[in-house]
């Protein structure tokens, strides 16, 4: 028992047995912790490579699976499946560039340009449309899951009104943060019958849903839209996941340095070995790197899904 007790001392806190030079902060130790800083690194860059090699493909994957769920909960509730229409895909890749390009996120931009601009701009002729928005997510079921649970974004994706559907995926900026941008667009065409007035619907004929970003309901009476912030445990996803626990190894590893450092400067304070508290600042600053350093666009996309 006494053995046991010791040998913690020993790895950890400074003494005459280790030389005052605990065997945690020891050189081998941090080589070893250096390399498996890069290691993880390496390894979590390597994944989301082979998963997202670019940001369009990124886009296209995400693109056809939220197509792909959309009709399978309309299949569930035997509801028509919609068909995927270019037009609407290019009123939907034109909404997500504006946003990016103008540095906003809601249904009207700053100029007071409605979603229904894009439509006309794209040449779809609508007798029904609808718009639903998410920002910052990592998999296209956490997008929907999320739709979902809003009510008015649900109203749209399981909407009788609807024929077509088009979305767009677009990675940029807003607010000076890197994030990924969908828009998911409904429509149902409008077909002129000879001798027909022209139709063309009014605004309380189109279904506009609430915006939503994040647990309370805040009303934006301007806008007369809903924000709602979603909790961080409605999330999911093996990316997800991953990155966060990459990002946790390594704050936590970092931190562990630290202190074993400080131990080592001041439990025996005129005992100092320069040459191993120059090597532990170097792990630090390599761990400090690790966590800030974004080299795939996916670890730059925000963390909170917004819709």
């Amino acid at each position: 028992m006494h053995r046991l007790i010791r040998k913690p001392h020993l790895i950890f806190i400074p003494h005459r047995e280790n030389g005052w030079k605990p065997h945690a902060i020891r050189h081998r130790s941090l080589l070893f912790y250096s390399m498996a800083l890069i290691a993880v690194k390496a390894v979590t860059t390597f994944l989301l490579i082979g998963a997202y090699p670019t940001p369009a493909e990124f886009s296209t994957i995400t693109t056809n699976r939220i197509i792909e769920l959309t009709n399978q909960v309309r299949a569930e509730e035997n509801l028509n499946i919609l068909k995927t229409n270019d037009l609407l895909s290019q009123a939907a890749a034109l909404k997500a560039n504006d946003m990016i390009k103008n540095n906003y996120f809601a249904h009207t931009s700053p100029q007071k340009v409605t979603p229904w601009h894009w439509f006309q701009t794209a040449g779809y002729e609508y007798t029904f449309a609808g718009e639903n928005l998410a920002m910052n997510f990592s998999e296209a079921e956490e997008a929907m899951d999320a739709w979902l649970k809003s009510p008015t974004h649900r109203d749209n994706i399981v909407s009788k009104n609807y024929e077509d559907i088009g979305v767009a995926v677009a990675v940029g900026k807003i607010n000076g943060q890197e994030t990924t941008i969908v828009v998911q667009l409904f429509g149902k065409r409008y077909v002129a019958v000879a001798g027909e007035e022209t139709f063309k619907p009014s605004a309380s004929e189109v279904i506009v849903p609430e915006q939503q970003a994040g647990g309370e309901v805040k009303l934006t009476p301007e806008a007369g839209q809903q924000e709602v912030t979603l909790t961080e445990g409605e999330k999911g996803g093996w990316l997800y996941k991953f990155l966060q626990y990459s990002y946790k190894f390594f704050l936590v590893l970092t931190i562990f340095v630290i202190i074993n450092l400080l131990l080592t400067i001041f439990i025996r304070v005129e005992i100092q070995h320069k040459p191993i508290i120059l090597h532990a600042l170097v792990v630090i600053a390599l761990g400090i790197t690790m966590f800030l350093l974004k080299a795939h666009f996916v670890e730059g996309l925000g963390k909170l899904l917004i819709v």
